[in-house]
């Protein structure tokens, strides 16, 4: 009896997974950082210049099928090494050659959510005296939302709330 019980939920485990959407894509470090390794993606400093993205950067990140086209595409934030934070994010969405580059942004202590299937970056504000651990002056936010071709800014707001 329960031999059968355990064939039968195997079978149910092998359908389940036979049956995923063929766009479906691990969330994890090591999707991530291959995704990046063949998006290639750069990020523009807010001082001017611009750099490759390597996979060790990837700080944050999100799965979800931002774009709704049915295959699981991903958000992740860029980790500066030091006391900036995450000094940027990058969208890219999965196609049927391969991951593409669907947006990048820059900032400082810069944060990224999910938001229904929108993504929202998030930065602290900082008044003239903050120091860099401290900011007083809230957080902007803005929301990020797929048009069928692009991700496009739908909303900027400010609140006192990190999280938006």
């Amino acid at each position: 009896m329960r031999a059968g019980l355990l064939l039968f939920v195997v079978a149910a485990l092998l359908a389940a997974a036979a049956s995923a959407p063929a766009g479906a894509a691990t969330c994890s470090r090591a999707t991530a950082k291959a995704a990046i390794g063949s998006a290639k993606p750069h990020i523009t400093y807010q001082a001017g210049g611009s750099v490759l993205v390597k996979p060790a950067d990837v700080d944050g990140l999100l799965c979800f099928d931002f774009s709704r086209d049915g295959r699981t595409d991903l958000a992740f934030t860029v980790a500066s090494g030091g006391t900036a934070g995450d000094i940027a994010w990058v969208a890219l969405v999965r196609t049927s050659s391969g991951w593409q580059v669907a947006h990048s942004q820059s900032g400082y202590k810069i944060s990224l959510h999910r938001v229904g299937n929108d993504l929202v970056d998030s930065q602290p504000i900082y008044r003239k005296n903050d120091a860099n651990c401290c900011p007083t002056g809230g957080f902007d936010h803005r929301r990020w939302h797929w048009n069928g071709t692009r991700l496009v800014l739908a909303r900027s707001y400010h609140t006192s709330s990190y999280r938006p």
